[in-house]
Formats: C-alpha cells, structure tokens, sequence
C-alpha cells in the first residue's frame, strides 16, 4: 500500500487544500469504507452529519487536539508530527498550530490531511484481513464503553514496512460497528497494542 499523494500548490496548506481534500477523501471513505464487510459481517458508520460530511469521515480524517490538556506546558505534544518522513510534514503544522479545527461529541480535533490520505488504507486493510494477510492481526477483547457497558471489540492491525494501521470495531451477533481508524504513530501504543494482542485475556483471530 502507498500513501495517497494529494497536491498542494502552495507553501503551507491552507483552507481551501482543506476543503478539496475532504471532499476527495470523503468520496473515497463513501466509496470504500462503508461499503466494506469484515467475514461477510457488514460495518455500519455513523449516519450523523458535521460539515456536511459524517461524523466518522471526521474522525477517521483529524486527530485530539492533546494541546489542550497541556496549558502548564510550554511546549507541543507532537514534537514530532505523525506525518513525519511524508510530503505533508513540510506542508502542514495544523496539529502545532491548531489552524484548522473540528469539534466532535465535546471534543477539539484538528483536521488532518495525513489521515485523509490514509482513509483509503481501511477497505485495503479490511480486504487484506478477510483474506487472511501475513502482515494482519486480528483479536477480540471485552471492554467498557464510554456507557460503562461491556462491548466486545475487534482490532484489526496492519503492520508493513514503515505502514502500522489500527482499526476498531464493535462486534454484535450480525454486524459490526466502526469505532476508528488511524495510522499508528506513537511508540508507546505500538507496545502496548504488542501487549494486549499477547494477552491473556485476548483472543486471537489471526
């Protein structure tokens, strides 16, 4: 899989690159996220619109602003941008400047070409999963919700390469439910996603 290359004409990207990205990488997320299946069990999204795109294309698209959070600290959570090593990183600071953002249920994110680009990886992934990949890891574990209700939840981990993509799922009897999707960037999450897919209380699928 290669990361999408969207044109940005100017120095920095500004809001109309954001605008018309969005609108390409949603006509991607309708394309092929939403018609995905994992074992012949639809994912249903989120029907609830924002910016006159879903809620989910938002969230799959923008990352926490974690700054706030940080007010006694002078300094940026991301010291290192998730775009680093990219053609975005030089082009895009939104997530140290905060240019751009997006509210969701309460909650300040900041729009994210980055992740826009990346939108496409999840009915790859989804594809790759179904068909059993060497680089696809799949487990289930029981956990709370933000109802504090017990949830049965699919994770589904695409490692290749310099690519390490999460999706999260919830698991009925007939269907699944998305819950995200985002390219894997920080180091601790990556061993804490090595533990938990070697934990007991995981069970594996692949």
């Amino acid at each position: 899989m290669k990361l999408k290359n969207y044109a940005i004409l100017g120095e920095r990207v500004n809001l109309q690159d954001i605008s018309e990205i969005s609108k390409e990488s949603n006509q991607i997320y309708e394309e092929n996220c939403i018609t995905a299946k994992l074992f012949d069990k639809p994912i249903y999204f989120s029907t609830e619109k924002l910016q006159n795109y879903s809620i989910d294309f938002w969230h799959m698209a923008s990352l926490e602003n974690k700054d706030l959070k940080r007010r006694n600290n002078a300094e940026n959570y991301y010291n290192v941008k998730p775009c680093n090593n990219t053609n975005y990183s030089n082009k895009c600071t939104n997530c140290v400047e905060h240019l751009y953002p997006i509210n969701i249920r309460n909650t300040s994110r900041d729009k994210c070409i980055y992740r826009m680009a990346t939108i496409e990886w999840f009915g790859e992934i989804i594809s790759k999963a179904n068909k059993s990949d060497s680089n696809v890891k799949i487990w289930k574990v029981n956990c709370l919700n933000s109802k504090r209700v017990i949830e049965t939840q699919v994770k589904i981990r695409y490692q290749e390469s310099e690519i390490d993509y999460l999706i999260i799922l919830k698991e009925t009897e007939n269907t699944h439910y998305f819950i995200t999707a985002y390219p894997v960037f920080e180091h601790r999450q990556k061993i804490e996603l090595d533990k938990e897919y070697r934990a007991k209380s995981s069970i594996i699928i692949k």
